[in-house]
């Protein structure tokens, strides 16, 4: 498993900004606009502080591959990116950002001058949520609203490896929607059905009468999709406490970040809390029976810590055969409580 990962921060209809993490630690940017069918252009800055020479290559064939893939995907017949390895000087950034650089990375970047004179400014915007991007995950694939206008919605269509796989366009006339999704690479059947959802979660459904989506590939028309408000109303009640369900349980990832032969270490990501890790879970699988403890940023409520128990246990079925997990929930180094698992109940 590869020590590196990208993690998005920011997508839009023309580029992206990446978080770099090595071995669990943030590392640096990536930051790429292109056209599509012509050119990549951007830059990969590498913080020198807290990332050896010897790791740099490490990190930097890992965004070679990654940047070759995102040419291929797109068509590009030309990239530039600029790549630096040195300290940061500042961050321009809102008070919000700023705010998360400083809680999230302050272990990392004690030194960094976050600059925030921006912030205070009269160019500040007024409403800072003009920069966040609605999101929606179903099934491991994330639907983002990327443009929007008086009467059309553009989306981009990710896989659970944030591949991008298609763009979508809506079109709405009253109580009448039509759209087409552009796929990037050949779908199978069910990947239709969920990108379907996932466009249709995104309207309400009382208020709209018909959908008539075309799924292209390769500029033809694969299949047309046709669901009227009577549709959306029967498969509302079957699905909805399934989608509340899934929903949180998809909110949650479960990665694993160190393996030293007979402990495990595993950083646990909420994806609507943003990028940074939430807890950390050190886990101990020398014996049948498991042990370990996770220690989270914050409490949260014993629902969500079982969830995350739960996840944590589906993971660690693909490391051995056990019996049982006994944790222990901490908060600061703090315990909260004592849990055990048994198997059966899970399996």
């Amino acid at each position: 498993m590869s020590s590196v990962m990208l993690r998005p921060d920011l997508r839009t209809a023309g580029g992206e900004v990446c978080d770099i993490v090595f071995k669990n630690r943030f590392v640096g940017t990536l930051t790429v606009v292109y056209r599509e069918s012509a050119r990549i252009a951007g830059s990969l800055q590498l913080e020198k502080e807290v990332l050896s020479e010897a790791d740099k290559e490490e990190v930097f064939e890992h965004v070679h591959e990654y940047v070759q893939a995102f040419m291929d995907a797109i068509e590009a017949t030309a990239c530039q990116i600029m790549v630096t390895y040195s300290s940061y000087d500042h961050v321009i950034a809102t008070e919000r950002a700023a705010a998360a650089y400083n809680n999230g990375w302050d272990e990392a970047e004690e030194d960094f001058d976050y600059d925030t004179d921006w912030a205070d400014s009269d160019s500040r915007l007024e409403d800072e949520d003009t920069f966040d991007r609605e999101v929606y995950t179903l099934a491991d694939y994330e639907l983002v609203v990327v443009g929007e206008d008086e009467d059309t919605i553009e989306y981009h269509v990710y896989d659970k490896d944030e591949n991008w796989i298609a763009e979508a366009f809506m079109h709405t006339d009253g109580a009448n929607i039509t759209g087409t999704v552009n796929w990037m690479i050949e779908p199978e059947e069910k990947e239709l059905d969920v990108v379907a959802d996932l466009l249709v979660l995104d309207f309400d459904e009382d208020e709209i009468d018909t959908f008539v989506i075309h799924m292209l590939y390769d500029n033809e028309v694969i299949e047309t999709i046709e669901l009227t408000h009577e549709d959306l109303l029967e498969e509302s009640e079957q699905e909805s406490n399934e989608l509340t369900e899934y929903g949180k349980k998809s909110d949650y990832s479960i990665v694993l970040a160190r393996d030293d032969g007979d402990v495990l270490s595993y950083e646990i990501y909420q994806q609507s809390r943003g990028g940074l890790p939430i807890g950390t879970a050190t886990i101990d699988i020398s014996q049948r029976q498991l042990t370990g403890f996770i220690d989270f940023r914050e409490p949260g409520s014993e629902g969500d810590r079982e969830l995350i128990a739960t996840l944590l246990m589906e993971e660690l079925d693909k490391e051995k055969d056990y019996e049982a997990l006994n944790l222990s929930m901490m908060h600061r180094n703090r315990l909260i409580e004592e849990v055990l698992f048994e198997t059966e109940t899970i399996h």
